[in-house]
């Protein structure tokens, strides 16, 4: 019956400055808001800021032209934060992107995992143009975030010049340099706070302190805003388990950091059956699994069985991915049953694949896992193949595995360097271009790819398949989509007021498939 709720959070601070902060459109979300919310719109703005985050995560690592990435950008923002520049309704944007970022900021500080992702992109998140008529380095901004740096004199300027000149300054082309000396802002900002741009010599350093072109705070400004996330991520984490123990807020922040929010759904197999069968799993284990599901299907070849972790990450994806109930029946029956009795394998296995495909049980139709489930799930233990290689195998065993992919040299390098960032997804994503050359130049769409492994196989299988539509009759092996089922996503307003006592918001997890 509660339809609102209001925002608020344990021990005020300074409120005076939070609504002078209000005003620019680059306040660091130093306070959460105080105002009231539907519970509609508590999930929605959480699954809005999440498809943005996500978008920038995509965007970043495709090494886009600056004008391309700003057009992605910006179209993302508008539609899902409604950035409508200043003519717009500055008010209710604003709303909208305060009580989202503190929601997702509470539901990802669980883990490190989690902080580092949210940190990641928010902080670029911070920088996007559209965000302020003012840029990150703007004196109105800093004012607004207490970064008063001293600006420099032209006196001053005048006897550093030669200095200033073996640094230089970059121009209104983007090139570097030292003839817009005279026409820069300078800001003395204390040596420490400038390592970045210290490390990199764009600054000259005199008698402890940094002499910043005005277009370099920016790198300033933005590392003491990750500054001031990280610490409130940390605080947030601590409050976590108090905010998760009440019911109506528990199941959405444990849920969001893994929902999956794609434009396709994999829940239902969609009309593919009878074309991805079990004849063709294993030319379609080499050819178009991602890592993830290529490890399974090894594993149930070479096991003949698999622990509950892969069964239902297994048996999830293939069904998402086209393969029918009694095909997929068929095919485990087959292997399983040469370590077990086919009696052993229906009382153990039948009713458990049935309730996969919503024909037993609640009879709900489940969604295969998604990326983020898939690597924030259990690590695999002895005699088990489920999990996130990249997340959860060494090193080594990944770059021994593409060796024997054939995948050397230049292309598995593309690939290890983001595993040893830790960046996961994008590994999995160059997995992909380096299997599936000149995707894009095919028209493959591969938005999903590295977010979801049905996403993966059914941008493989347009790529190897689409062109010819005669064989995509018959050999089109993947289902239409994918969305990861959530937990009840709808504990709505609620869950703010709880939360902001956290002083800190974010996202989480969903359910397990319940098919013991």
């Amino acid at each position: 019956m509660i339809s609102t709720v209001r925002v608020s959070t344990a021990g005020g601070g300074n409120r005076r400055r939070s609504r002078s902060a209000n005003n620019v459109r680059l306040a660091f979300y130093k306070e959460p808001p105080n105002m009231e919310i539907t519970m509609d719109e508590f999930e929605t703005f959480a699954i809005d800021r999440l498809i943005v985050l996500r978008a920038i995560e995509s965007i970043r690592i495709r090494n886009l032209g600056p004008a391309e990435e700003a057009e992605r950008l910006s179209t993302y923002l508008h539609k899902h934060l409604h950035w409508r520049g200043e003519d717009g309704d500055f008010q209710e944007d604003r709303r909208k992107d305060l009580i989202s970022h503190f929601i997702l900021r509470l539901s990802h500080c669980q883990s490190e995992d989690q902080r580092r992702w949210f940190l990641a992109q928010e902080a670029f998140f911070v920088q996007i143009p559209p965000r302020a008529a003012q840029p990150p380095g703007g004196l109105g901004v800093m004012r607004a975030n207490g970064l008063m740096f001293e600006a420099v004199d032209d006196d001053e300027k005048m006897n550093l010049e030669k200095d200033l000149m073996t640094v230089g300054v970059p121009s209104n082309m983007g090139s570097f340099a030292t003839s817009n000396i005279s026409n820069t802002d300078f800001f003395k900002v204390p040596f420490a706070q400038a390592l970045d741009l210290v490390a990199k010599r764009k600054v000259l350093v005199k008698g402890g302190m940094a002499y910043v072109p005005s277009s370099n705070v920016t790198s300033i400004v933005v590392a003491r805003f990750r500054t001031n996330l990280s610490k409130s991520l940390l605080v947030a984490a601590q409050s976590f388990g108090a905010v998760a123990g009440d019911p109506r807020v528990g199941p959405l922040l444990q849920g969001v950091h893994r929902q999956y929010v794609g434009d396709q759904d994999f829940a239902n197999n969609n009309g593919q059956e009878g074309i991805f069968t079990p004849e063709h799993l294993d030319q379609i284990a080499d050819q178009s699994m991602p890592l993830c599901m290529r490890g399974l299907h090894k594993g149930v070849k070479q096991d003949h069985k698999l622990r509950h972790q892969g069964r239902q990450q297994y048996w999830l994806y293939l069904k998402g991915a086209g393969l029918s109930m009694e095909d997929s029946i068929r095919f485990f029956q087959a292997e399983f049953t040469k370590v077990m009795s086919g009696d052993q394998f229906n009382k153990e296995h039948m009713y458990n694949i049935r309730h996969a495909y919503g024909k037993e049980g609640k009879r709900t139709s489940y969604s295969p896992y998604s990326c983020m489930k898939i690597i924030m799930g259990p690590a695999p233990g002895q005699g088990e193949h489920h999990g996130c290689p990249y997340r959860h195998q060494s090193e080594q065993s990944i770059s021994a595995l593409f060796g024997s992919m054939n995948i050397n040299g230049a292309d598995r390098e593309k690939i290890m360097v983001h595993v040893k960032k830790q960046a996961f997804q994008v590994a999995c994503q160059r997995h992909f271009e380096v299997t599936h050359p000149n995707a894009h130049a095919r028209g493959v769409s591969t938005d999903g790819v590295g977010n979801h492994p049905n996403a993966w196989t059914s941008a493989s299988v347009e790529y190897h398949h689409g062109g010819d539509k005669a064989a995509a009759s018959t050999d089109k092996l993947a289902g239409k989509g994918a969305a990861d089922d959530a937990p009840a996503f709808n504990a709505g307003a609620q869950a703010v007021a709880a939360a902001g006592a956290a002083n800190g918001l974010g996202a989480a997890a969903p359910m397990e498939v319940a098919t013991n």
